[in-house]
């Protein structure tokens, strides 16, 4: 089994070097056999193996076994990824910060917080400075109108960037 985990990981890291269509394509080719053939091994070792009712193992195929339908979603999707890592490193700040953020004051200044890190964390997604998108923001914003606030998020703001 974790040969072919493996496999996986090395057809992705291969994949995310390819345009969309073509990861699509890699992924359909050479990823769906080799989750088709984890997930018949799976099913074989619970019926077929000797495993205790109770034991851990057992557990683990179990939890596996209600995860296939989800197991080929990735294989679906040019932008959907293997694994969550990505969104794991996005909020380990916040969870380290947690502890500490108890202490904000109160509701409001936790909501002021919340929207501040969401803002840094999707300018980290989208390869922006956080700091120069903050600076610009900050300096423009009392004299921007109410109704075009949406061109201040990150994502606008990348375009009009570009744009310039």
């Amino acid at each position: 089994m974790l040969e072919q985990i493996q496999q996986l990981f090395a057809i992705e890291e291969i994949a995310w070097t390819l345009n969309p269509l073509e990861r699509l394509q890699l992924r359909q080719v050479q990823a769906v056999p080799v989750i088709d053939a984890l997930i018949d091994r799976v099913k074989k070792r619970l019926t077929e193996g000797i495993i205790l009712p109770k034991s851990k193992l057992k557990e683990a195929l179990g939890y596996f076994c209600s995860l296939i339908p989800y197991l080929k979603n990735y294989t679906q999707h040019a932008s959907a990824r293997l694994d969550n890592n990505p969104a794991e490193r996005a909020i380990r700040p916040l969870a380290i910060g947690r502890k500490n953020w108890l202490f904000f004051g109160s509701e409001e200044s936790g909501e002021a917080a919340a929207t501040l890190l969401s803002l840094v964390q999707t300018c980290r997604a989208l390869k922006i400075n956080p700091r120069t998108y903050l600076k610009d923001v900050c300096r423009r914003i009392m004299g921007h109108s109410a109704h075009k606030l949406h061109e201040l998020l990150p994502d606008e703001w990348l375009r009009a960037q570009a744009a310039l």
